[in-house]
């Protein structure tokens, strides 16, 4: 695969490195990350502060992956979103790789005219949670809250530990 033709100069060296990856890249003007085109289910529950208590719905919503980037995501869901508030995910990023309780604040909820929502999420640190609620009730989660990237750096952590062990 090579990188798309539409990928600017400032991020082709970062497109040249992943070329190998199986997702499609993209950019666009105005975008300051590459953009992942992927199609992969994911899991999440909706987060919502009121009175500095938070609410985590019982639920578990099933959606769909459409892009991904350092910075967030788009997903489509047949569930009913708040336009507000905050999304806990479960990513499952192609079989690739799985990361729990990262932490999404939606930014945007549009119907997608399929009879299901498009949903913009913005990765932030467990910290932008902690503006909203004390530290206690984001410790009584059933889940360890962080940042996509953070999720994303302890899975290849914990990845080239495993490598380091199978080669010795």
């Amino acid at each position: 695969m090579h990188p798309s033709k539409d990928v600017d100069p400032k991020t082709r060296s970062l497109a040249s490195v992943l070329q190998g990856t199986p997702f499609p890249l993209r950019t666009s003007q105005g975008r300051r990350f590459v953009r992942v085109e992927l199609s992969s289910s994911t899991r999440f529950r909706v987060l919502t502060c009121n009175r500095r208590r938070i609410k985590l719905s019982k639920k578990q919503h099933n959606g769909e992956i459409l892009n991904l980037a350092e910075s967030g995501m788009l997903l489509a869901t047949d569930s009913a979103i708040p336009e507000q508030g905050f999304i806990l995910l479960t990513l499952n990023l192609n079989g690739l790789v799985t990361l729990e309780g990262v932490l999404g604040k939606i930014k945007r909820v549009e119907p997608s005219g399929q009879g299901d929502s498009l949903v913009g999420l913005q990765f932030v640190p467990r910290e932008e949670l902690e503006r909203y609620t004390s530290t206690e009730e984001i410790e009584s989660l059933p889940v360890t809250v962080s940042s996509f990237n953070q999720k994303l750096r302890q899975a290849i952590a914990s990845y080239l530990r495993t490598a380091e062990l199978a080669a010795r």
